[in-house]
């Protein structure tokens, strides 16, 4: 039985039922036992001790004397503001356990109970960095006095609907007339997603406009849409409707989606052509859109099937000229590979649009997102020492699995640098860790109902299954995975702080583990029953858990534009303007030399833009 309780009332939690609230053991957790975990010799008494230590701010109960086979009745209360973090025992092989009994061995039974401070609001720490967002699956997401409208409440700024707004829900094929190839949108379920999220004071982020999965077929295929006019034609249509129905209601867009081929691990730019990449091209995958295009096209007139990326933007910024537009992908953390390739993309898009539409100033394709659905071990958050900015948190001979572990070649950072110097921003879209390597290599499969916790004690030992051995060797309890999974946490969040500047939002792809789309590899930051992960802890303040003592700030655009004041020939100014930025570059020098927060950082590049832009020449 799995649920939440409120802070101060009685854990009882995975277990075989509900504790009833009780003193804790009088003056504080009773003392180890002399031989704590060893048999009681022949002769001496048959009763056998528990002894509980307390870690944190919290009463226990269950600590005194059983026989054994005795039931022995556990509660851990969490002081106000803080949280349970389990118990464990080395004589009954627990690691974090969240249960609320179990059976006396003939042998006495130390247990060692966590709590630790509640973690802060997510929204509220990254309040000055970027937005921080998760996902509606269902009508119910945000039932009132439901541990899922509470967590969404507490912690997120920005919402994506994990189905709702896709191509084949506001669009079925069946509402697509096959003769005359009429559209009838259904767009209940999507506006209540909408309405809901914005009386709730939150963004909506759109997604997803054109995508070759999830896409009603008589988009893109057959009478209705399989030529190259049909396709665009009809993508035109849906894309206006869309983004009109939804006006002034979004904020942001993922225009296309995942267009490019799987497992891109190299790309040169110089020397290959992005188009070549891109789903049912020359190197494999498969896509309507791209497939509908090609029928059609005029190669010799220099038309390409890759023009459907083109066209769903320029659609996209015609209908809605406010909304931000992104290109959205998986597996962008292939820096040399599948990065440099989408790099390449909207580069070129955005060059063409330039070129075609010189009255827009904005870039085309203004976002790439980071789907980000990473393995903890093959996925690291770090450049190397060469072209890290957290060089202290980095090892560069550190093993993939390890604290420190980073690459040139794919790793979250490098990419971003990619990403930033190309002059895009970037949106870490779709976010969860997975900790099972292969991604059918989980223990329970992938079947949800097989779902279990990682500190779920009945399982402890299950780290492995059939050929999928990676974590065999490396850990004894599964458990010990969430601490693992908690430090990547802490390095992928260490280093999107350190890019803040060019990132607009960080989107988790779930509440909690069970509730994943990747349940069974427990990707997430809260487990089956609302409870933080140590990654919760870790994502609220990646700076204590890697043990930084200062703030971890981007303080790149800063440096930049004190670098352009300071190549400012003052004296060609009035004294009035000239004095003002004098005095905020004084205050941003400052900012850089102290190590202030990115509150600060951000007031003092504002400040000092702004003085600049209104220098007055004498």
């Amino acid at each position: 039985m799995t649920r939440l309780v409120g802070a101060g009332a009685v854990v009882a939690l995975a277990a075989v039922g509900f504790a009833t609230p009780v003193q804790a053991h009088p003056g504080g957790p009773a003392p180890a036992p002399a031989h704590p975990g060893h048999p009681k010799p022949p002769g001496h008494s048959d009763t056998f001790r528990v002894a509980i230590r307390v870690e944190g701010h919290g009463k226990v109960t269950g600590a005194g004397k059983y026989k054994a086979g005795d039931t022995v009745q556990l509660t851990a209360t969490p002081h106000k503001s803080d949280v349970w973090g389990g118990w464990t025992s080395t004589e009954l092989n627990w690691i974090g356990a969240r249960v609320d009994e179990f059976t006396m061995p003939a042998q006495d039974v130390t247990l060692t109970t966590t709590f630790r401070p509640r973690m802060e609001s997510l929204k509220k720490a990254y309040r000055d960095y970027f937005d921080v967002g998760n996902i509606w699956s269902h009508p119910g997401t945000y039932a009132e006095g439901s541990p899922n409208s509470e967590t969404i409440a507490r912690h997120y700024s920005v919402m994506t609907a994990e189905n709702a707004m896709k191509p084949d829900q506001l669009l079925p094929n069946d509402n697509i007339d096959p003769e005359t190839g009429e559209f009838t949108f259904r767009w209940e379920q999507a506006d209540q997603f909408v309405d809901e999220t914005l009386a709730h004071g939150m963004k909506v982020h759109g997604h997803v406009l054109v995508w070759h999965g999830q896409s009603p077929p008589r988009l893109n295929t057959g009478t209705t849409g399989g030529t190259r006019a049909l396709a665009k034609a009809n993508m035109e249509r849906y894309i206006k409707e869309v983004l009109t129905h939804f006006k002034g209601r979004t904020v942001s867009w993922d225009v296309v989606n995942e267009a490019f081929v799987d497992g891109l691990d190299e790309f040169d730019p110089a020397t290959q052509d992005w188009r070549d990449f891109l789903r049912g091209g020359p190197n494999g995958g498969w896509s309507n859109w791209y497939n509908a295009y090609r029928n059609g096209g005029d190669l010799a007139e220099g038309e390409s099937p890759a023009d459907f990326l083109y066209d769903a933007f320029v659609f996209a910024r015609t209908y809605d000229p406010d909304t931000r537009l992104e290109y959205n992908d998986f597996n962008v953390f292939q820096s040399e590979g599948k990065a440099q390739a989408i790099i390449a993309m909207a580069t070129d898009l955005n060059a063409r649009y330039a070129a075609q539409h010189p009255e827009d100033p904005r870039p085309l394709v203004e976002a790439i997102g980071m789907q980000s659905h990473n393995y903890i071990n093959q996925t690291p958050a770090f450049a190397c020492s060469t072209n890290t900015r957290l060089p202290k948190l980095v090892n560069d001979a550190a093993p993939e699995w390890k604290p420190g572990a980073c690459s040139d070649h794919a790793s979250v950072e490098r990419s971003l640098q990619l990403i930033t110097e190309a002059g895009f921003e970037a949106s870490i879209s779709e976010l969860d860790l997975q900790v099972w390597e292969a991604w059918n290599g989980q223990p329970e499969g992938d079947d949800r109902s097989q779902y279990r916790d990682l500190n779920d004690p009945t399982v402890a030992d299950r780290i492995s299954r059939g050929e999928f051995d990676y974590w065999v060797g490396k850990i004894t309890n599964r458990a010990e995975l969430e601490k693992i999974q908690a430090q990547r946490f802490a390095e992928y969040f260490a280093v999107y702080k350190k890019y803040s500047q060019d990132i607009d939002r960080v989107t988790f792809w779930g509440l909690t583990d069970q509730l994943s789309w990747r349940s069974t590899h427990n990707p997430l930051i809260f487990n089956s029953d609302f409870s933080e992960k140590l990654g919760a802890a870790a994502v609220a303040d990646p700076e204590k858990w890697l043990g930084v003592r200062k703030p971890i700030t981007d303080t790149s655009r800063l440096e930049a534009t004190v670098e352009q004041a300071e190549d400012l020939d003052l004296r060609a100014y009035t004294p009035k303007s000239a004095a003002k930025v004098r005095a905020a570059l004084h205050r941003a020098e400052h900012v850089l030399r102290k190590s202030e927060p990115q509150r600060a950082v951000n007031d003092a590049t504002a400040a000092l833009a702004s003085a600049i832009a209104k220098l007055e020449r004498r």
